[in-house]
């Protein structure tokens, strides 16, 4: 599985390491937290990248197990492709 920002989403980082996301077509925008914002920056600076990728990063910078970052990363994608911020492929 391959995940795509969208051309649509407009990131915004805040000084406090959280971040917001603006969908330019819908207006719909996401507020991220800090674990958020870091994954988010990670699928930015790819063309693509992948699921397993993505939870290594929250493992390894976040200091977490690897189940609770599938569960992160599962919840977190599912509400981003919901709001037509990313492409899974």
């Amino acid at each position: 599985m391959r995940i795509e920002k969208s051309a649509q989403t407009v990131f915004t980082a805040l000084e406090d390491g959280t971040a917001v996301l603006l969908n330019l077509n819908t207006l719909f925008y996401y507020s991220l937290n800090r674990t958020g914002a870091a994954v988010w920056q990670q699928i930015e600076s790819s063309k693509a990248v992948t699921a397993d990728e993505l939870a290594r990063v929250v493992c390894e910078r976040f200091d977490v197990g690897e189940e609770a970052a599938w569960q992160t990363i599962g919840d977190f994608l599912g509400r981003l492709e919901e709001f037509k911020m990313i492409r899974i492929e």
